[in-house]
């Protein structure tokens, strides 16, 4: 399961900051809602559901922008090093 490391700060608008390294990101608010479920523990079959439930995206679309958004969360290193879903 993806889990985003501790010290990250994330606010209620969308900025989140890594006091590791100095920077700073904009979240969307799909992505920040997503970041958030991921936070809380949520596994992908839980945020696909929650996510498809909310937004008009068929649940395939969806895999597809989720596996890439953790990608690019891991490149920025914002997740834990074996965070996989």
């Amino acid at each position: 399961m993806v889990k985003i490391k501790k010290n990250i700060a994330i606010s209620d608008s969308g900025f989140v900051f890594d006091p590791g390294s100095g920077d700073s990101y904009s979240l969307n608010p799909s992505g920040l809602e997503i970041v958030q479920m991921i936070k809380l523990g949520k596994d992908f079959s839980a945020i696909l559901e929650a996510v498809t439930e909310k937004y008009e995206v068929d649940s395939d679309s969806f895999e597809r922008y989720y596996y890439d958004f953790i990608a690019t969360l891991a490149q920025l290193h914002l997740t834990e090093p074996d965070g996989k879903d």
